[in-house]
């Protein structure tokens, strides 16, 4: 069975979010093995206004699952911990969000799931997880390094790293 190296992004910005954001890994776990762990960032929502801001991670996995499949079992995770559908399409407060970022050598554009995810390099926070996962090294699928895209970004959003107390 063949593995592929997946990035995924988690975030939160209601209830106990820390608690949210190891419950979720917790959960990921039972799908594949975990390679590395971002640290916690603060950041307020990207897209809308809230008062209430995000705490963000990022993981990469290996994993056997296609990405449909993993996208499945990560609905269904954001669903357990009491995600509510979202039927306005439109950002809004979550519980958590679980967003594939990369499934290395895949490319899609369906309108449930777009790999590499369309707006990583638009997200400082995105682009902050990846620098924290692969420091410096060229991210193939993205074809530049995180770095190099985080000086070409447009948010000027602040993000900071969280400070577990």
């Amino acid at each position: 069975m063949q593995e592929h190296e997946v990035v995924i992004s988690l975030g939160t910005n209601l209830g106990d979010k820390l608690k949210n954001l190891k419950n979720a890994l917790s959960n990921i776990k039972g799908y594949g093995r975990i390679l590395n762990k971002s640290r916690i960032f603060c950041s307020h929502p990207w897209g809308y206004d809230s008062e209430n801001e995000f705490l963000n991670m990022g993981l990469v996995i290996k994993t056997s699952l296609d990405p449909m499949q993993l996208l499945e079992k990560l609905k269904s995770i954001e669903k357990k911990m009491g995600r509510v559908p979202n039927l306005m399409q439109s950002y809004q407060d979550r519980i958590i969000d679980l967003d594939i970022l990369i499934y290395s050598g895949f490319t899609l554009d369906l309108e449930d799931l777009s790999i590499p995810h369309p707006k990583i390099k638009e997200r400082k926070f995105s682009l902050l997880i990846l620098k924290d996962l692969f420091q410096n090294e060229f991210i193939s699928d993205l074809n530049d390094s995180a770095e190099k895209m985080l000086l070409k970004c447009g948010d000027e959003s602040n993000v900071v790293l969280f400070n577990e107390k």
